[in-house]
């Protein structure tokens, strides 16, 4: 009889809206009274409906499962985790060891050993510069020394022997002394006509070609280590005290598509003004050494942990007009909504701050067919 009523006053109100005087002199305003006067009827029919709905649900819930037959549904257990908020912030990859090898000695680079993107050992042999000249003046002071040494031992013999004058020793010793001094020189010179790396790395930039003549300081090389790399980046100020030196870091590298797991090493204790951010250090773990300078990574930062949180999928949670709700079973496997507060969301998880206890087995796939008190069947 009721679902007779609720037809009889849905189609009242199909004829309020149809009939009604149709001239053409009708006024806009009856028109406009016509139609509220028709959504009011509507809103009353649909209250109705609720109403029964929620009568017969509560007499037979299974009513609205069309066979007869409970509602199929899978459910997740309420448990007290760990519950990590996280926050994404943008880091550029650095080397704490990077330097322009740099020329020593003046002259033509004869040879370049090296190229953009190689990776070398410390000492490793990086260019030459010309070095005849050198070698030519280093034959020569060695021909000196070895006749200035032979003239200063025969005055030593006669020296010690009281044979000779002090000046004639003397002049004999630093001829000697000097053309030494000049030997090594002309050594450490003819050294720095080999280039070699400082320290094991990767080449980024080689800036001359070999031909070209080089100036003491003039660039070779940009060498970048690879062994003490660390992700700089910048957060709000929002953060400053809930990221801490020692925090654990998830780090996604996303052009080469891999993710990593490091520390913050160091937080900067200056706001920059301009952009209301300080700036942390985070290591780069060595699985990740092969990572260029100047790539972009992405770092998620935990500023908020619960160590005792109830959390459920976030895509479970419905809302109505009193606010956010799910569906909790009862023992006879029947759906009662429950209303809940949320707390933070972080990877499809939300913090339920009060509402559940724990151990609530909650209703997940199908919970969008099924109103409060139905009847359902469990298949996990």
């Amino acid at each position: 009889m009721k679902a007779k009523s609720i037809a009889t006053i849905f189609l009242a109100v199909l004829t309020v809206a149809a009939c009604g005087p149709k001239s053409e002199g009708e006024g806009l305003d009856a028109k406009k009274a016509e139609l509220t006067e028709a959504r009011v009827q509507l809103q009353e029919i649909r209250n109705k409906i609720e109403t029964i709905e929620a009568e017969i649900a509560e007499a037979d819930p299974t009513f609205f499962n069309g066979s007869g037959a409970a509602t199929l549904v899978t459910t997740v257990t309420t448990e007290k985790k760990k519950f990590d908020h996280k926050i994404e912030v943008r880091g550029t990859v650095m080397s704490r060891t990077n330097v322009y090898v740099s020329a020593e000695s003046m002259g033509l680079l004869t040879s370049l050993k090296v190229i953009e993107g190689q990776s070398v050992k410390k000492g490793q042999l990086l260019g030459t510069i010309d070095s005849e000249q050198l070698e030519k003046s280093i034959d020569e002071v060695k021909n000196q020394l070895q006749y200035a040494t032979t003239i200063f031992e025969k005055r030593e013999r006669l020296w010690k022997k009281n044979i000779g004058t002090e000046v004639d020793y003397l002049t004999a010793k630093n001829n000697k002394e000097s053309l030494e001094k000049q030997l090594s020189t002309l050594s450490t010179q003819l050294s720095k006509t080999n280039i070699v790396a400082p320290f094991s790395g990767s080449i980024e930039e080689v800036p001359v070609k070999a031909g070209e003549v080089v100036q003491p300081g003039s660039p070779i090389v940009f060498l970048v280590s690879n062994s003490d790399m660390y992700i700089n980046a910048e957060v709000s100020e929002a953060y400053l005290g809930k990221v801490k030196v020692g925090d654990s870091v998830d780090i996604q590298v996303p052009s080469m598509n891999k993710d990593f797991t490091s520390k913050i090493v160091s937080i900067g204790n200056v706001i920059n003004p301009a952009s209301r951010t300080f700036t942390i250090e985070v290591k780069l773990p060595s699985e990740a050494s092969n990572a260029k300078v100047n790539i972009v990574s992405i770092l998620g930062l935990t500023d908020y942990t619960n160590n005792e949180a109830i959390t459920i999928p976030s895509r479970i949670i419905q809302e109505d007009l009193e606010g956010n709700f799910v569906y909790v079973l009862d023992a006879s496997k029947k759906a009662n909504k429950v209303h809940v507060k949320l707390g933070l969301s972080h990877d499809h998880e939300t913090e339920v701050l009060s509402g559940l206890k724990g151990g609530e087995v909650i209703v997940d796939k199908g919970n969008r067919t099924i109103a409060d008190g139905t009847t359902v069947k469990v298949q996990n």
